[in-house]
């Protein structure tokens, strides 16, 4: 059935029902997710049948004798339930912060050479990026989809706050006779923000239609369930309240479906879970074997007669047949333990080509790494980045995509602009560079021939300002030059 034939029909609930078949994808299982994503939810903490509380005894069992009766009673021994140690590790929340800094901690390059028709959209592009804090919204979105599973990510026009009239301070032209009433917004949705997820692909693969549920809750308390469609027209509302009814639909006012969707078979951390979970089996079961094996506890052998001193003179006395005291003390290495641990731990961020970024790691490079060196020790991290980027810079091609016709369509003076304009994006993995390093590369290939001076200041990192910068470069040339023909 095609979208056109179901939003045809008159009934509400069979739209949403087979809106949400339309889902070629597994649905996503936000709880399970979630459960491996926060630490407090994890097995160790909530399953108490699995790690149930320690039975420690208080009394022991003892015989008395009962003076009433004068029979020999057993008093039966004391018990009391102690909780164990539950230690948590939030292992998936450090292997996906770790990849979302190397996939967006440096930001996407953006590819383009305008033309002058074209430089009026490239830089209201690139302030709407910048307006929408992009570089932040980049790291939730790559964060929620290694997480996750799934992100996407819808933009719409909002009131204007002056987002124009500072774009046409810096760009004269930037806007005809007509000045645009509204601006660029965006906002993310995801499985743990609450969000059910439905693309729906025409035969040909391509999204004509995208669909989130949701749950909203007014000042009373009361929640109400919420289904939007959006189209490439359209926006349509549907809400559950004795049924399904209309909520009110309106045009976006986009050539294109504003919304930018990204999906994974399975998340990041999904392969590594059995791990984690032996992990915090191992340290929490260690924690109880230390508290209650590893302080030494006193053994007396015989009948105390006498006990006196205090602190370093103290004296125990003990009489009868083989009478002794000693410590009873834990000799046994806890080696098999600490080797089982270590083993776990690099293999979870080995599976996931995750480098171990901490102080005991890096304590002993000091400054004898290059930035060749470093991109050596973080090659596997870049790989991952690069099979991250099958799908996120799909992503982020689609966004720019998207957001230059938008702007097309929103300002009627950039419309034709839109059309021409080719902008392409690149996702460029975060390394600590070595500037001297990038420097002297760039010098040698300016000076031999290999690249232009403008190769040369993008290289060494001036990529933001590069026609700024070559100005400069030329009039500090010309200004030395002319102090040495007057010298």
């Amino acid at each position: 059935m095609t979208l056109e034939e179901i939003l045809a029909k008159e009934d509400i609930g069979a739209k949403v029902e087979l809106l949400r078949k339309g889902r070629r994808t597994p649905m996503v299982d936000a709880t399970k997710l979630y459960n491996d994503w926060n630490p407090d939810r994890h097995e160790i903490m909530v399953d108490k049948e699995k790690y149930p509380k320690i039975k420690v005894v208080v009394e022991k069992e003892k015989k008395v004798w009962d003076e009433k009766t004068h029979r020999e009673v057993t008093i039966p021994a004391k018990t009391k339930e102690v909780e164990p140690n539950r230690i948590a590790i939030p292992l998936e929340q450090d292997i996906v912060n770790i990849h979302t800094a190397f996939t967006v901690g440096t930001e996407p390059e953006m590819k383009c050479d305008p033309a002058e028709s074209e430089k009026g959209i490239y830089e209201a592009l690139k302030s709407v990026l910048k307006k929408n804090k992009i570089k932040y919204q980049n790291r939730k979105i790559v964060r929620s989809w290694l997480s996750e599973q799934e992100v996407a990510e819808y933009w719409y026009i909002a009131k204007d706050d002056g987002f124009w009239a500072k774009l046409k301070a810096k760009i004269d032209s930037i806007f005809g006779a007509n000045k645009p009433e509204g601006k660029l917004k965006s906002v993310i949705w995801s499985p743990f923000r609450g969000d059910k997820l439905y693309p729906f692909y025409n035969d040909e693969g391509d999204m004509v239609a995208f669909s989130r549920e949701y749950k909203k809750r007014d000042v009373s308390g009361k929640e109400t369930t919420c289904f939007m469609c959006i189209t490439n027209d359209t926006v349509y509302n549907w809400e559950l309240d004795n049924g399904w009814v209309d909520a009110g639909s309106f045009k976006h006012k986009f050539k294109k479906i504003p919304v930018i969707y990204s999906y994974r078979a399975e998340a990041l951390c999904d392969k590594i879970r059995t791990i984690r979970i032996r992990l915090e089996k191992l340290l929490s079961g260690y924690a109880d074997c230390i508290d209650y094996h590893f302080f030494p506890i006193l053994m007396l052998f015989g009948d105390v007669t006498n006990f006196s001193g205090e602190f370093k003179n103290r004296v125990v006395e003990l009489t009868g047949d083989n009478a002794n005291a000693a410590y009873l003390t834990w000799n046994q290495a806890s080696d098999p333990v600490k080797v089982e641990l270590d083993t776990y731990f690099n293999q979870a961020y080995a599976l996931t080509n995750t480098p171990r970024i901490s102080f005991d790691q890096l304590k002993g490079t000091g400054t004898a790494l290059s930035g060749v060196a470093f991109r050596y020790v973080f090659m596997g991290a870049h790989m991952a980045v690069q099979n991250h980027g099958e799908e996120l810079g799909l992503f982020m091609q689609r966004r720019v995509n998207l957001l230059v016709s938008a702007l097309g369509s929103t300002n009627s003076h950039l419309e034709k602009s839109s059309e021409t304009i080719d902008v392409e994006v690149e996702i460029i993995p975060y390394i600590i560079d070595n500037i001297d390093d990038k420097v002297k590369t760039a010098v040698t290939a300016v000076q031999g021939g290999v690249w232009s001076r403008r190769d040369g200041v993008i290289f060494a990192g001036n990529a933001a300002r590069v026609d700024e910068a070559l100005k400069e470069i030329k009039a500090d040339m010309a200004e030395n030059n002319g102090k040495k023909a007057t010298s």
